[in-house]
């Protein structure tokens, strides 16, 4: 599936408790990653007076923690609308 928002990513492992999240999102919006419940969110939106996504997109990457024997991402993608993509989710069980 195709998002507006979301670019290409990928989970590299770096050691036995790590792991990098790598994605790509449009150039003209940005992003907060944050942790709850053994699950991580990385919310993309449009910069402010931004209306609609580039279609340019920028690499950006994050280290993650292995929680719980398992690494939960959601990808939440915040449109001008209102409407609140979360998807993809990834969940990777060890």
């Amino acid at each position: 599936m195709t998002y507006d928002m979301l670019g290409l990513f990928t989970f590299d492992e770096v050691n036995a408790n790590d792991f990098d999240i790598t994605f790509q999102i449009p150039d003209n919006c940005n992003y907060d990653f944050t942790e709850s419940n053994g699950i991580y969110t990385i919310a993309i939106k449009l910069n402010p007076g931004e209306t609609q996504p580039s279609t340019t997109f920028i690499p950006f990457k994050e280290t993650a923690a292995i929680l719980n024997k398992s690494l939960i991402t959601n990808f939440e993608q915040h449109q001008k609308s209102g409407v609140i993509i979360k998807k993809p989710v990834v969940n990777i069980g060890f």
